[in-house]
């Protein structure tokens, strides 16, 4: 709020919370916890549940929520006015997950009931023009999580000019239920440019787009940093 810049004197953070409590304030699904954290007073708790007819991931971005739509689902505007070049994304982690239990016939192929959840970590630079990508100035991605056609591919889109990603999962072969700290770097592919704006998105299940995951699944985020060289 302080700063000079009046396009970031507005929230940088938003969640699904807006869509998940429509049906009752009972059903945050992303909330501070006092109880487990690295730094300061809190973390943020990331809680993947079935909402009364819908399944919720646990979220976490850099943007705002837009509207929900019906008991379908919503719309999300990612990103926020960004001109720097930093190398990597840091962050303390930690990731309680569980078997697929929700599933819709629409996810990835790759996904299948009672594979187990994952959570997903991203960052994204990019300059991407709210008149192409649906949004608005401050934060130019519209996705609708009703339409497959809206999401964006960053690791495919001609916008994006670096992208870093981390997958965690919480099965036998993969303690993740202890504090880590992870670093995610970004890989650029255009040198030349520099970016408008900045994509952070933390999901306790990476296919929640999708109504797809574990309703158990939970993702502690705690001192996030940007990275420089």
């Amino acid at each position: 709020p302080a700063s000079s810049e009046e396009s970031l004197q507005g929230k940088c953070w938003c969640s699904g919370n807006n869509g998940s409590t429509t049906v009752g304030s009972s059903y945050p699904i992303t909330y501070p916890d006092s109880s487990d954290k690295i730094d300061g007073s809190q973390s943020v708790c990331l809680e993947s549940r079935y909402v009364i007819v819908k399944f919720a991931a646990g979220n976490l971005f850099a943007g705002r929520f837009g509207e929900t739509i019906g008991t379908s689902g919503g719309t999300v505007y990612f990103g926020r006015p960004f001109t720097a070049r930093p190398t990597a994304l840091r962050l303390w982690c930690k990731y309680s997950g569980g078997a697929i239990n929700r599933y819709q016939d629409n996810a990835p192929s790759e996904v299948k009931k009672g594979d187990y959840d994952k959570a997903s970590l991203r960052i994204a630079l990019g300059t991407w023009d709210y008149k192409t990508y649906g949004g608005d100035a401050n934060s130019p991605i519209l996705v609708n999580t009703t339409d497959v056609s809206t999401f964006v591919d960053f690791t495919t889109d001609p916008s994006t000019i670096a992208f870093g990603e981390k997958i965690l999962v919480s099965d036998e072969a993969n303690s993740t239920n202890v504090w880590q700290q992870i670093t995610i770097p970004l890989e650029y592919r255009n040198l030349n440019k520099y970016p408008t704006h900045i994509m952070i998105s933390f999901a306790a299940s990476m296919y929640g787009d999708y109504f797809t995951g574990c309703d158990s699944s939970k993702l502690w985020i705690d001192a996030v940093e940007l990275l420089y060289e």
